[in-house]
């Protein structure tokens, strides 16, 4: 069963360092982890990210929307292109995909009104499908 991590963000850096332990702690354990993106300068921004980070390297990934046997792929089409078991999902729409996903983490996003809306609909629609939800902070 699918497993939704939300994780609950009221400073907008926060995102990036849950996005990038995330990456970090699967990238260590050799799993495959895909990041899915809404537009071009989200895939863009978040590619640089991994690039930078940990500030004393960098975590070897591929920003694609083509198959991949990479740990780490980041990508702005609807579809587990490195059949990844755990994804993070960067859209403001749930990502609600066939794949074999144990993990989704997400965004509980308290950073504005605008968002805490668009979270709570990705929640409603976990919920409806009947995932498992986690909260943390």
């Amino acid at each position: 069963m699918t497993r939704v991590v939300l994780f609950q963000i009221r400073d907008p850096k926060i995102k990036l360092a849950r996005l990038t332990e995330a990456a970090a702690s699967h990238f260590e354990k050799k799993e495959r982890l895909i990041i899915f993106v809404e537009d071009e300068k989200t895939l863009q921004y978040v590619d640089e990210l991994l690039w930078k980070t940990p500030p004393s390297g960098f975590l070897p990934h591929i920003a694609t929307d083509g198959l991949t046997e990479e740990l780490i792929a980041i990508t702005n089409s609807k579809k587990n292109l490195n059949s990844a078991k755990m994804a993070f999902n960067l859209c403001s729409t749930p990502l609600l995909i066939d794949g074999p996903l144990k993990i989704i983490y997400d965004f509980e996003d308290l950073t504005s009104p605008h968002k805490k809306n668009l979270s709570s609909i990705r929640f409603d629609a976990y919920k409806q499908a009947q995932f498992l939800i986690e909260s943390r902070s």
